[in-house]
């Protein structure tokens, strides 16, 4: 009682000298200025809130005090404070579904960088953001949101798949995402899937309501046909996401999401 009566009276006395109070990195503005945090002990956390529109996002934090250590943790929760996504290192992250236990993700393992970072798909909503210390010692943080360009072969449609004659790009930056591709080819090749090792993705090859083949990683597919759909995603449903950096839109400073359709004759 003492306790509230104190804060009441120190409300009140702020009021009378038309003080605001605002509370420190709170809010993330998309494409403003970035937000601190800190000191944060270890095992606390902070949060910070978000609202994701027409265009996709990567949260970027900086750990200010102890980059080097790799000792951060992100979680973001949507709309319903239902968790989203994790940072699994900075490489790539991962959704928290049980699925994810079946491909070896374990533990959070982060790698030491100074920045970690998640991306957003577009109208993802409103959102927060936790940051969470693991660290022995004290931290600062600084968080930021981007708005980035979507990929021509990220757009979320995969009826309408972005064609391909030759060999060609794309990279798992979204969880959940399912990239679609069309061989418009002049004549039949073979197909090999190269990266995407971290975040493990898969192709399927389909032609019509048949699927012919599913490829992992270093493997080839021969008879690749004009027509023929080539379906891209983490496996596990896509329940891992990474980063690129040669892709036009992408600078995520990382290839985890990259993966190559190789296409010869």
């Amino acid at each position: 009682m003492k306790k509230w009566i104190a804060a009441g009276l120190l409300a009140a006395s702020l009021a009378a000298c038309n003080v605001t109070i605002t509370l420190p990195s709170s809010v993330i503005v998309v494409d403003g200025s970035a937000v601190s945090a800190g000191p944060i002990d270890e095992g606390q956390s902070t949060r910070f809130s978000f609202l994701v529109g027409a265009s996709p996002v990567r949260l970027d934090v900086t750990d200010l005090t102890n980059g080097a250590a790799g000792s951060l943790r992100l979680r973001v929760y949507d709309a319903n404070d239902v968790l989203y996504a994790q940072t699994v290192s900075r490489y790539y992250f991962t959704a928290p579904y049980p699925e994810v236990v079946s491909v070896g993700v374990g533990a959070l393992g982060i790698t030491a960088s100074p920045i970690y970072s998640i991306n957003l798909p577009a109208n993802f909503g409103r959102g927060t953001l936790e940051v969470t210390n693991l660290d022995v010692n004290p931290t600062s943080v600084q968080v930021a949101a981007v708005s980035r360009a979507a990929l021509p072969y990220s757009a979320g449609d995969p009826a309408a798949p972005q064609g391909f004659s030759a060999t060609s790009t794309g990279a798992l930056i979204y969880l959940g995402q399912t990239d679609a591709w069309k061989y418009e080819g002049s004549s039949g090749a073979t197909l090999e899937l190269l990266g995407g090792e971290i975040v493990h993705a898969t192709a399927k090859v389909t032609r019509g309501l048949d699927t012919l083949v599913r490829l992992e990683p270093g493997e080839q597919y021969v008879g690749l046909e004009p027509g023929d759909i080539v379906y891209v995603q983490a496996q596990g449903n896509g329940a891992l996401a990474g980063f690129c950096n040669t892709l036009a839109g992408c600078a995520d400073g990382t290839t985890s999401g990259e993966y190559t359709l190789a296409v010869t004759p």
